[in-house]
């Protein structure tokens, strides 16, 4: 596969454009993203399908403003697929050959059901939970997929797209004709959805993805309203229940309404019949969780490129944001391994002595081991305060894979690994970490093992007496052996957490 490679989505309301970089098998980043609101569908459902003259001309002048952007970037492939409005014309073939003839660019249109597996390739291998159904609300359509465990199964394309109500009722004010259209046909057309999701076994663990302009816009929205103090949106989640009556307040909202809202201008006109459609979906689904995608389409053809020999899924525990970065960043890999091996062992004999004061649940390895993975990689930016340049790169690299609570948690880990304790949680952010005695026990864990890794033979092990003589707790006392000087009075000078209310004391003895 190209090292460098060019994506291009046409779609009903916008053309857009993402570049990747693969920096090794299964390590990628994006280099750059364009996106022109070129409404190739405009005017086209009430001219029975036909592009227009106007549309056609704009999305020809933004796909030869990509082709040369893509061309600066020494783009070695560029692919270019066309959804919904191109599909459903009767002149198509004459807008993809002027395409060809002054771009060219090979268009490749796709069906609804290829565009909805290329947003469930995304979703499946780029977001944090793997069990979900995707709805992808676009201009001219919406697409649904049921991922079960990271496989694709059913997937639907339906002919619901904001800007097609947009144009048949939502400018001709027919807002309740609207909803009773789209509420018939959901119910209509969603029933092998339905059936899949009430028969899986793992209903519980099910999500909705959603993907598309109209759900990012009103994601930001909610983060505005709740002053959510994390700025990306790929893996935020929302509660299905308590955003109902905000969508509903959107879809009947005037227009300076939205703009009161902070709603973006260029979303005015199409987010009130994008947000419907969620709103009838979700009803019907009855789902508990909203997890945003940042992915769709662009990064599903990407994907489905890169992984055609592995069935389009990554590898287990291959995250690309944490390859791509250590590709970038680090120099000595084995370092990072040897970190984590004692990471690991710390973690296993510490959650084994002190599970009846303290839970440490297991999927914090994850945690200590991608922070493990990255500890060094702001070593490359500045050896001073190296930590922090880690934990800044992690918490706005970790694009991919990771829930919030994952990034912010592995990104504070790495700030604190420097001999310090986590400091005081602003309570803004504490609905993002774990509870502070293990958030401070796995800062331990990871600040030990930082300088442990430095020496060839260590050794450590741990011992419980039932009380002190001078306080009613246990003492908890890690012994660590063959250290030299120098090892010996880093680990003395590393701040044990405070364990004091949950009646364990916690003592370092180095020899």
């Amino acid at each position: 596969m190209a090292k460098i490679t060019t994506i291009i989505d046409i779609g009903s309301n916008s053309a857009r454009m993402a570049i990747f970089q693969k920096t090794s098998r299964y390590g990628f980043r994006l280099i750059h993203e364009l996106k022109s609101k070129v409404r190739i569908s405009e005017g086209s459902y009430e001219h029975d399908s036909y592009l227009q003259k106007p549309a056609m001309q704009r999305a020809l002048n933004a796909l030869k403003e990509f082709k040369r952007v893509s061309q600066l970037f020494k783009s070695r492939k560029l692919i270019c697929v066309a959804t919904s409005a191109i599909r459903d014309a009767p002149n198509k073939l004459e807008f993809i050959a002027a395409v060809k003839k002054e771009c060219g660019i090979h268009i490749k249109v796709i069906d609804g059901t290829r565009e909805a597996f290329f947003g469930a390739v995304a979703c499946a291998n780029l977001l944090h939970e793997k069990s979900g159904i995707t709805v992808d609300i676009g201009g001219g359509s919406t697409e649904l997929a049921c991922i079960d465990n990271g496989i694709i199964k059913e997937m639907i394309s339906l002919n619901l797209g904001s800007i097609r109500l947009k144009e048949l009722f939502f400018d001709h004010n027919k807002i309740n004709e609207a909803y009773n259209y789209t509420r018939q046909y959901v119910k209509e057309n969603i029933k092998t959805i339905l059936h899949f999701y009430r028969d899986s076994m793992s209903k519980s663990k099910f999500h909705i993805f959603g993907i598309g302009g109209s759900i990012r816009a009103y994601a930001k929205y909610e983060m505005n309203r709740i002053s959510y103090p994390l700025n990306f949106l790929h893996g935020y989640e929302l509660d299905i229940q308590t955003i109902m009556p905000h969508l509903n307040h959107i879809v009947h909202a005037t227009t300076q309404e939205l703009l009161a809202t902070g709603i973006n201008l260029d979303r005015i006109d199409s987010i009130r019949p994008g947000l419907l459609i969620l709103q009838i979906i979700l009803e019907e689904l009855q789902a508990q969780t909203l997890i945003i995608s940042g992915v769709g389409v662009r990064e599903g053809v990407f994907l489905y490129d890169m992984l055609r020999n592995q069935n389009w899924v990554l590898p287990t525990h291959c995250n690309p944001s944490v390859s791509s970065l250590r590709d970038t960043f680090l120099t000595c890999i084995d370092e990072s391994k040897i970190i984590f091996k004692h990471a690991k062992n710390l973690f296993i004999l510490f959650q084994e002595n002190i599970k009846q004061k303290i839970y440490l649940d297991s999927q914090y390895l994850y945690h200590l081991k991608i922070a493990s993975n990255l500890y060094n990689i702001g070593t490359n930016v500045n050896f001073y305060q190296a930590h922090k340049h880690s934990s800044y790169i992690a918490l706005h690299c970790l694009n991919y894979g990771f829930s919030h609570i994952q990034r912010y948690t592995i990104a504070t880990l790495l700030e604190f690994s420097h001999k310090k304790r986590p400091k005081t949680i602003p309570q803004s952010h504490k609905n993002l970490l774990p509870h502070e005695p293990v958030l401070h026990m796995l800062s331990f864990i990871l600040s030990l093992s930082v300088i442990l890794a430095k020496q060839k033979n260590v050794d450590f092990k741990l011992s419980i007496r039932s009380q002190t003589q001078l306080y009613s707790l246990s003492l908890v006392v890690l012994h660590i052996t063959a250290c030299p000087l120098p090892t010996q009075q880093a680990l003395l000078e590393i701040i044990p957490p405070k364990l004091e209310c949950y009646g364990i004391a916690l003592e370092i003895i180095v020899d």
